[in-house]
């Protein structure tokens, strides 16, 4: 590919976020209108999960195939694809009408998204060459990537101040089709020079293991080990087992299994992984805590994360020039540090807390992910031969979305599972306070603070206070322990970049 002129790669860097920005931001959108689905649509809190996790699930499940299908027949030609059938998607959510459908149109969107991410990075790759402007582009990447995530709820919280719920899917294909006439007038085109071979039965194998993976981490906590939960897990195990057999075989493997081997790229999926664990894990309760428990509208608990979005950017800029600085390994370790004490110091939240500790405890994990991600998705890069960038920004953002959607599911397992553990306590302190209650309220209650919300909402001020308390004292107990466990998670991975990850990024990957 014939690299564009300097002046111009920056404006093709600015399409490419634009892009981004669009995915990044409906990974958390639909977070904070969760509430108002709820009441809408009568969806229930497994369905609710599932209007957030379609995305993801098809989204992780396609990556790989469509960054190998980029490196095959045009980057460019993949991104417009992705931008199509995501647009396509929204319009279909925007006039859903019952929760199943617009579960299934939240898939079709995780499907262009897939198509969407790996293109707009292995893009990125391509036209900045020179290491440094590379390492600077990716930090501008990945700031745009957390940023979206992070400000999706302030954008969400504005559109349901004014407008319905579907006002968050109306506004994507306006602007994904200024996306695609930018894409086309300014990105140039670039593959793998051999044209590889498509590996169709590595892209199966891969994309239904992926998919079973997930299905299986996300009913298990409320499914238990049944026949469907044994039957999902079985088959993840079976297919990625055989992912693993064939791609070690495979003329032209989808994903080279000799990769695994080498200590840089492996560390550094996994802090990928880990930032994403504890990014989507947070946002998946955190505007339930900031609306149902402290009574905030949309927009406010929207706007209340703007702390961590605006640690989050200035890090992802300035981690390039500190890794320079301190080193890589001190820079991903610091950032998962932060990141790690952030989500500790939230876990003490209680009813009441003021907003200022709150916006201190996003604000470290905001910086914290910052730091980390732009040298941890530079490491997944500098491991994988140019040619082929479409796979490795695709295993960068599979391993992403793969990571996500673990945090959504673990640490929504966590809160659901000490929620119900400690409701009847809850109950019982409460007394003479809840027995003017009626028995269906209660049994609303026991199952979550969102369905609790509903009936709440019906019920005489003097009955519904103590019952709210009662709701609220055991969500925040179970997002508690939720945050402890997402600390102790990325503490491992602090623990793990210390003793792996390189000094120096650029000189590993030499």
């Amino acid at each position: 590919m014939t690299g564009p002129a300097v002046d111009r790669r920056w404006l093709v860097l600015l399409v490419l976020s634009a892009g981004l920005a669009l995915i990044s931001l409906d990974n958390t959108i639909v977070n904070v209108a969760l509430p108002r689905l709820q009441e809408d649509l009568g969806a229930t809190t497994a369905q609710l999960q599932w209007v957030v996790d379609a995305y993801s699930v098809l989204f992780a499940g396609s990556l790989l195939l469509a960054g190998s299908l980029g490196d095959r027949f045009g980057r460019r030609r993949m991104l417009f694809a992705g931008l199509v059938i995501f647009a396509a998607g929204s319009l279909g959510a925007a006039m859903m009408t019952d929760v199943n459908g617009l579960t299934a149109c939240r898939a079709v969107m995780g499907v262009g998204a897939a198509f969407i991410m790996p293109s707009t990075l292995s893009i990125l790759v391509q036209v900045f060459t020179d290491p440094r402007e590379r390492a600077r582009a990716i930090g501008v990447w990945a700031a745009v990537a957390g940023v979206g995530v992070a400000i999706g709820p302030i954008v969400g919280g504005v559109l349901l101040e004014h407008y319905n719920w579907n006002a968050i899917f109306w506004v994507n294909p306006p602007l994904s089709v200024a996306v695609i006439i930018a894409t086309l007038l300014l990105v140039p085109e670039s593959r793998d020079p051999s044209r590889p071979r498509l590996d169709v039965r590595g892209a199966m194998l891969s994309s239904a293991g992926i998919i079973a993976l997930v299905l299986t981490v996300i009913d298990l906590p409320d499914a238990g080990v049944g026949v469907f939960t044994l039957s999902t897990g079985l088959a993840a195990l079976m297919l990625l087992g055989g992912f693993v057999w064939w791609e070690r075989r495979a003329p032209r493997p989808l994903l080279p299994m000799s990769l695994f081997g080498n200590r840089l790229f492996v560390v550094s999926i996994i802090c990928v992984g880990l930032v994403y664990f504890a990014l989507m894990g947070a946002m998946f309760f955190l505007p339930q805590f900031l609306q149902l428990v402290q009574g905030m509208t949309p927009l406010e608990s929207g706007l209340s994360v703007l702390p961590g979005a605006g640690g989050l950017l200035l890090a992802s800029l300035f981690s390039s020039s500190l890794a320079e600085r301190i080193g890589s390994r001190r820079t991903v370790v610091s950032g998962l540090s932060l990141v790690t004490i952030g989500l500790l110091s939230m876990s003490f939240l209680a009813p009441g807390s003021a907003y200022p500790f709150v916006a201190t405890c996003l604000g470290l994990m905001g910086i914290g992910l910052g730091l980390t991600l732009p040298q941890a998705t530079n490491g997944v890069l500098l491991t994988v031969p140019r040619e082929r960038s479409g796979m490795g920004s695709a295993v960068n953002d599979s391993i992403g979305e793969l990571g996500g959607s673990f945090g959504v599911a673990v640490l929504g397992a966590m809160l659901s599972i000490t929620y119900r553990g400690s409701i009847d306590a809850a109950i019982t302190r409460a007394g003479d306070a809840i027995r003017e209650a009626p028995i269906a309220v209660v049994d609303a209650v026991r199952e979550s603070l969102a369905s609790a919300t509903i009936v709440i909402a019906q019920l005489p001020t003097d009955v519904a206070a103590p019952v709210q308390q009662v709701a609220g004292e055991a969500f925040v107990t179970g997002m508690g322990w939720a945050l402890l466990t997402g600390a102790l998670v990325t503490a491992g991975g602090a623990i793990l970049a210390w003793r792996w990850f390189p000094e120096r990024v650029s000189a590993a990957a030499e």
